[in-house]
């Protein structure tokens, strides 16, 4: 992919190159649209991945949403793993028609009767490099497990040009129109939501400059099982986790 902007620029608006994999800012645990099939399953949906999931070990015991949301669990609401993620209760997020959106709309049934059974929600921006490169590859992954219960869930929370992301821009992003800032992308299938306020994101990204993009795998029951920041996520450790995930959606990491 051509770079979205040249590379003098990045010092001005933040996207610092990638560190090596491995380093401080990588931290692991272990841990809506219609299909027609899913993967072999047991008949309460556990154990081999991919069925619908187990109501009796699901946690909607907050009134948040039009299905419920996961408690705080045992760690608490946070940013780390072993914590589970909060829903965005006045904190406004909007998908690209300006529609509000809350992240406890993800844990209900989708179109084709099943519930997610890993959400990765990735945090990012037009100016980011990295986050161009990763979003390049996110069709492939949400092509090959979205029937086993991958959702993908991308918040952009500026443009190109590192000011607040419009309509407009979020549409370009999702329908792979990006030519305003210089590239070609692909249209994505999966749901592009905004962040014009920079109030969710800023719990998350404190230096948007050193940290974007956050990429976290989120199970049903909200817990944060993987989590990595300022580089791009490799595709087969996204793979090797989310396989982990929709094998054992509902435990927190060991």
């Amino acid at each position: 992919m051509r770079p979205l902007i040249p590379c003098l620029t990045l010092a001005l608006l933040g996207c610092a190159p990638p560190p090596v994999i491995g380093g401080d800012d990588e931290t692991s645990g272990s841990g809506p649209d219609a299909s027609d099939g899913v993967a072999a399953t047991s008949a309460d949906g556990t154990g081999t991945g991919g069925g619908d999931l187990d109501p009796a070990q699901l946690d909607r015991s907050m009134d948040e949403g039009e299905c419920g949301y996961p408690g705080p669990g045992p760690n608490g609401y946070g940013t780390e793993v072993g914590q589970r993620l909060a829903n965005n209760t006045g904190q406004p997020l909007s998908t690209c028609d300006g529609d509000p959106v809350q992240l406890a709309d993800f844990m209900c049934p989708r179109q084709d009767g099943k519930h997610n059974r890993v959400i990765l929600v990735n945090i990012g921006a037009g100016w980011c490099l990295p986050c161009q490169a990763e979003t390049l590859e996110f069709p492939d992954l949400y092509d090959e497990y979205h029937e086993q219960g991958l959702e993908i869930v991308q918040v952009l929370f500026q443009d190109w040009v590192a000011s607040a992301p419009t309509g407009g821009f979020c549409s370009d992003w999702a329908s792979g129109n990006w030519s305003a800032g210089g590239g070609q992308g692909v249209a994505l299938d999966f749901p592009v939501i905004m962040d014009q306020v920079f109030d969710w994101g800023s719990i998350y990204l404190q230096d948007p400059a050193a940290a974007t993009p956050i990429n976290m795998l989120i199970d049903a029951n909200g817990n944060i099982r993987w989590k990595l920041q300022a580089q791009q996520a490799p595709i087969e450790v996204l793979r090797a986790q989310i396989e982990l995930i929709i094998e054992d959606p509902y435990a927190p990491p060991t």
